[in-house]
């Protein structure tokens, strides 16, 4: 894949540093990524996604707009409202990158579907906002050897672990009891900045396991907005996970 001086232009800034360079921003010219969720964490990992030059990237949601999402959801204006999320996203991912490749799943992400285009991407990102469809992903992920970068946030606070089949652990190593990890019935509070941050975070794991940079597939990230920290907790795939099979 060639660099035109247009794309020079744009990327001059990642291909002066010595861990990216025109080889690396070539990498990442001919990657493809499916983001799960173009929500809360969606919205800024699929923007920077695409400002980093990710040549393909396949959003899937199967939500629409609402009033709720604009204090954090960056990719959609008060005029979007009622408008599915994955094909708005698909338009302002284009006027950011119109060389964009893209594909839009606007459908539920179950099992079956899981397994069908989960093979089809170099690596997957969890921005989404509940764990049964997580456990879905992750098994997919496992399934079919790709990695994947969980996320969550709630208030102040998120968590950051990047999923790669067999050697790290997975979400089944971190929840071992799927049953104690459902959707709460009611929504939970958020600040716009926090999925702000970790969305950031999500896309920052994908580029550099893209170039072949260490992710952090060893331990889960917690950050903590009140006192802006980062903490990690070491983590081992577990004897009997799937995830070491």
């Amino acid at each position: 894949m060639s660099l035109t001086d247009i794309s020079c232009g744009i990327y001059s800034r990642q291909i002066m540093m010595k861990e990216i360079g025109e080889s690396g921003q070539r990498k990442l010219g001919g990657a493809s990524v499916l983001v799960i969720g173009c929500g809360g964490l969606g919205s800024p990992a699929l923007f920077y996604l695409t400002a980093m030059g990710i040549g393909h990237i396949g959003l899937c949601d199967m939500d629409v707009v609402s009033t709720t999402n604009m204090n954090r959801q960056i990719l959609y204006t008060l005029a979007d409202i009622g408008e599915p999320k994955a094909v708005t996203a698909e338009k302002r991912l284009l006027a950011l990158n119109p060389a964009l490749k893209t594909t839009v799943y606007d459908r539920r992400f179950d099992s079956i579907f899981a397994g069908e285009i989960v093979p089809s991407y170099d690596i997957a990102v969890d921005c989404l906002d509940n764990f049964e469809t997580r456990f879905i992903l992750n098994d997919a992920c496992i399934a079919a050897k790709k990695p994947f970068v969980h996320a969550g946030i709630g208030e102040f606070y998120g968590q950051l672990m990047t999923v790669t089949p067999g050697k790290g652990p997975c979400l089944r190593c971190l929840f071992p009891d799927e049953k104690e990890k459902k959707t709460p019935e009611a929504p939970f509070g958020v600040i716009g900045a926090t999925p702000g941050v970790i969305g950031a975070f999500q896309a920052l794991e994908v580029c550099k396991y893209l170039l072949g940079l260490p992710v952090n597939d060893d331990g889960l990230v917690l950050y903590n907005g009140m006192n802006l920290s980062l903490d990690k907790v070491p983590l081992k795939a577990s004897e009997n996970c799937i995830c070491r099979t």
